[in-house]
């Protein structure tokens, strides 16, 4: 019962700029003899694309199902418009006061700016997957893992907004890279566990020498982390949870650990490091972000999270502190540096809701070990 009255909120508050904007819309139809005869349609557009989020909130009381192709169908023109309305009456309640000096009524581009950065949003910014490349000095590395790549995938979030064929062209764009490794960061699935094995076959599909590692998010856990760590290792995917593996290249070894989530209550980081080699060079996989100060305290050399997604909706490009996910971790995107502990955040491949993504985008990261004094840290985009 509390889930529900959660999503009646959720669906109630989403449905507020809306009604603004297609107040607006009906008001500025109406007032068109030439569009006026549009205007009636209007309010029943507008209770179409709101059906799957009101249908979602029956289902989890058992009352309601909607069939995939109309859910699908309806998505992106759902995030657009609504987004778009919360962006539109940002700008609105902007043009109050030049509108008080007599300005007049809000330009026609400023009105409609905020639904095209929407609609952009929800049909490229979250699909087109970026390639990053960034080279990490790790004190102590060895000679055999020198110039190691590891490609790190994250927060897939498999479910209904995230199909087979997504997931699979995600694994192809990795396995292009070559990886000597692979790891995945966790929020495999989006909320349930029956999406687990769409997840794992498409992981698959990757080759790496040294093999791939995963760790759990907390999506993970909301959905059953044993289910999705179940489906994982059924596919060659062992889950690192709060254990480590020694693994070696070129003669050379080096200690891959990973640990649940922080938020759940199955979190060891101590029981990751245990069986570490004295000196040995240390990479973890955590999820979330906001447990590096743990790691730099336990010498761990290299962090690999997720779970921020870049905030989804920001402004990276400009400064990466411009961003939503710095409500809640001053980790936000990319590269972080404490004396010899490095930090790194990927923005992740899927997407959450809203299912859009704006100054943003999704990425795969190849990552380049050297040791410390051979190269500076440095980030480039492809």
């Amino acid at each position: 019962m509390r889930r529900f009255r959660f999503f009646a909120f959720l669906l109630a508050l989403t449905l507020l700029p809306q009604l603004l904007a297609a107040g607006d819309l009906v008001a500025w139809l109406s007032a068109r003899p030439e569009a006026e005869g549009l205007a009636p349609l209007v309010p029943p557009l507008l209770v179409l694309i709101n059906i799957p989020l009101a249908v979602e909130l029956l289902r989890r009381r058992r009352q309601a199902a909607i069939p995939r192709m109309l859910a699908a169908a309806l998505q992106i023109p759902w995030t657009a418009f609504w987004l778009g309305s919360v962006l539109y009456a940002m700008a609105r309640l902007f043009w109050a006061l030049p509108d008080a000096l007599g300005a007049g009524p809000m330009p026609m581009g400023l009105a409609l700016a905020p639904f095209a950065l929407s609609l952009y949003g929800a049909l490229f910014g979250s699909h087109v997957l970026r390639r990053e490349r960034v080279t990490i000095p790790v004190a102590g590395l060895p000679p055999g893992w020198q110039g190691a790549r590891i490609v790190q995938l994250s927060d897939l979030h498999a479910g209904r907004h995230m199909g087979r064929e997504r997931l699979r062209a995600i694994a192809r764009r990795a396995a292009r890279l070559s990886p000597d490794l692979l790891v995945v960061t966790g929020d495999i699935v989006h909320n349930s566990p029956a999406f687990a094995r769409r997840a794992a076959e498409a992981i698959a599909l990757v080759r790496a020498p040294l093999g791939t590692f995963a760790c759990l998010g907390n999506h993970d856990f909301l959905a059953g982390a044993d289910l999705v760590a179940r489906e994982l290792a059924a596919a060659g995917i062992p889950v690192l949870r709060n254990e480590g593996r020694w693994l070696v290249r070129n003669g050379d070894g080096l200690w891959l650990c990973g640990v649940d989530d922080v938020w759940s209550p199955r979190f060891d980081l101590a029981a990751a490091l245990r069986g570490k080699p004295e000196g040995a060079p240390v990479v973890l996989l955590s999820h979330q972000p906001n447990t590096w100060p743990l790691a730099q305290a336990a010498g761990v050399h290299l962090q690999l999270s997720g779970h921020t997604h870049g905030g989804q909706l920001a402004l990276l490009w400009l400064h990466r502190s411009l961003s939503l996910a710095r409500f809640i971790t001053p980790f936000v995107a990319g590269l972080y540096r404490a004396g010899q502990s490095h930090l790194y955040v990927n923005r992740g491949a899927g997407t959450v809701m809203p299912l859009i993504r704006l100054g943003s985008r999704p990425e795969v990261t190849e990552i380049t070990l050297v040791a410390a004094d051979a190269s500076a840290p440095e980030l480039a985009h492809a």
